[in-house]
């Protein structure tokens, strides 16, 4: 898969993580990675999924509550560093 414009990619424990900079190659330049998680979570923490997605070459935008005992962190290529 290549030139996604967004993925929604559920996390539930520190492994989970392991594929992201995978699925980050998966998206259009300007396209999107949205993590979810548990809210309550004590192994994925915000903290955790922000150090993730930099640590695969992505910035954080955006955070919204998808649900009572959900939240999604959208993540982005930094405009730097997208091909012209």
């Amino acid at each position: 898969m290549k030139g996604v414009d967004a993925i929604f990619f559920a996390v539930s424990r520190p492994a989970d993580f392991n594929p992201l900079a995978t699925v980050k190659a998966a998206i259009k330049p300007a396209g999107a990675v949205w993590l979810i998680r548990q809210k309550d979570s004590s192994e994925i923490t915000e903290s955790a999924v922000i150090a993730a997605g930099r640590a695969a070459g992505l910035v954080d935008v955006k955070v919204v509550a998808l649900s009572p005992k959900h939240s999604a962190m959208k993540f982005v290529i930094p405009v730097k560093n997208r091909p012209r």
